[in-house]
């Protein structure tokens, strides 16, 4: 099983189907927190498991923290996105499974999924969790994303939470970097 994590942050795999990145995230400053970080939620650790070559299941564990000192009532639809390095949109799928209304004040939940990947021609692929805003009109606007309350997660421009990035190359098939750009 292949598998890439934020130390070392990069590591070539070479001659394995499956596909392992496995990342612990650190909490932000809660100087650094915005409207889009409100309530300030923390992902603390991810691990997604698939085989990048042909369609497959992929598994997803994702482990967060409520930081808010409060319990969270709006519940917000969750999707693992992933990307190409030009920015265009390869997968999307909802993550029913995760419900920050689930969290309780300073204890970590990890919630599962399994989804249905595609196959991955060579090239640079970023994940990431997209958190659209509750409010339709503002549903494609990445200035009202919900952002996570992790190091080098949130990405304000674009709206998202980068969370991995992995590489597949025609000669190897295979290589990760488990930290976020």
């Amino acid at each position: 099983m292949a598998q890439a994590s934020i130390s070392p942050p990069t590591r070539d795999t070479t001659g394995t189907n499956e596909l392992t990145l496995i990342c612990a995230y650190s909490a932000g400053s809660p100087v650094d927190a915005d409207s889009r970080t409100a309530p300030r939620i923390i992902l603390n650790r991810a691990v997604i498991s698939f085989v990048p070559s042909n369609d497959s299941h992929m598994r997803v564990q994702l482990t967060f923290t409520n930081d808010s000192g409060s319990k969270i009532v709006d519940r917000r639809t969750v999707y693992l996105a992933i990307d190409d390095d030009k920015g265009e949109n390869r997968m999307r799928r909802t993550l029913p499974q995760v419900d920050f209304t689930k969290l309780e004040r300073d204890k970590p939940v990890t919630f599962q999924e399994t989804l249905q990947a595609p196959a991955f021609s060579p090239g640079t692929y970023l994940i990431s969790l997209w958190i659209p805003s509750t409010d339709p009109s503002f549903r494609f606007d990445p200035k009202h994303n919900f952002l996570v309350s992790s190091n080098g997660v949130s990405l304000p421009a674009s709206g998202l939470n980068q969370i991995g990035k992995f590489t597949i190359t025609a000669s190897s098939r295979r290589k990760t970097t488990g930290k976020p750009d």
